[in-house]
């Protein structure tokens, strides 16, 4: 699955011949570390606090299923699961995770790029969801903050929550706002109560400059109080909506598929089978 060369997942600068329709011209964005494939299953992290280490990478895919394994010498160290609904068609990430020490460093962007990669090579269309909600725990009925990695991809790469933000968040809907402190492993988030179903909503908040967790009390204590401009950020994607499902709208299609592209001959082929929803 590999290619020779350094991989960006996407450089932050524009290509294009001069005097090409602005349509057509290439413009890739970076999610993640730069890496480095030695062969064709194993990778080398150019950058970031995990530059010079090694991981193997390998797929399995199958017609309804899909299946990416990292591995760091002989340990498996990350896992990712995709749902090919309908087949040829959808790509839904059903589940990712990668061990503890490797979280927050950039293995979950390398591994979401690489698979969404592999499922647009392999379907002559495909559309795009991320599904962060899960089963509830027996009893439970205040979720706390779960998919912080996967939120911030999602984030990146230009995904939107699948629930219908305006309305949900009207403050007409919001009976309240918690501020929960930060815990060793996860950012603040606000615990926000609903008339409405799901209830409860989770979410952190991003940094606009770096799209990464803001850590800073003050500023959930901001948005707990202005519930317009809690809306405002979560329909904005500075508010990650953590157990909520995310997908690809048609206005970020081209976008993203010029994220997955490694040049720009890849970028007009991507287009043309990215859909949005």
């Amino acid at each position: 699955m590999g290619v020779n060369r350094s991989t960006d997942i996407g450089v932050a600068e524009t290509l294009g011949r001069q005097g090409e329709a602005l349509a057509s011209i290439w413009r890739p964005r970076r999610i993640g570390p730069r890496f480095r494939w030695l062969d064709h299953d194993t990778i080398r992290l150019v950058d970031g606090k995990l530059a010079g280490q090694e991981f193997g990478l390998t797929t399995d895919i199958q017609r309804a299923t899909a299946e990416l394994v990292l591995t760091e010498g002989k340990e498996r160290v990350g896992e990712l699961s995709i749902e090919r609904t309908p087949p040829d068609e959808g790509v839904v990430l059903s589940n990712i995770g990668v061990t503890e020490r490797l979280r927050g460093n950039g293995p979950a962007a390398i591994m979401t790029w690489c698979m969404f990669r592999e499922m647009v090579l392999a379907q002559e269309t495909a559309t795009f969801r991320i599904r962060m909600v899960r089963s509830p725990i027996s009893g439970e009925t205040n979720p706390d903050v779960q998919n912080v990695g996967i939120g911030v991809v999602a984030a990146r790469l230009g995904f939107e929550p699948e629930l219908d933000l305006q309305q949900t968040l009207d403050p007409r809907n919001v009976t309240g706002v918690d501020v929960v402190e930060k815990q060793l492993g996860t950012p603040p988030r606000l615990r926000i109560m609903l008339r409405s179903e799901p209830l409860v909503l989770v979410a952190f908040a991003l940094s606009p400059e770096t799209l990464k967790p803001l850590s800073d009390d003050a500023m959930y204590i901001e948005l707990r109080k202005d519930r317009d401009l809690m809306r405002d950020w979560a329909i904005s994607g500075r508010l990650v909506i953590s157990n909520g499902d995310y997908c690809l709208r048609r206005a970020k299609a081209e976008r993203f598929a010029d994220i997955l592209a490694t040049d720009a001959e890849e970028a007009r082929l991507f287009r043309a089978r990215v859909r949005g929803l």
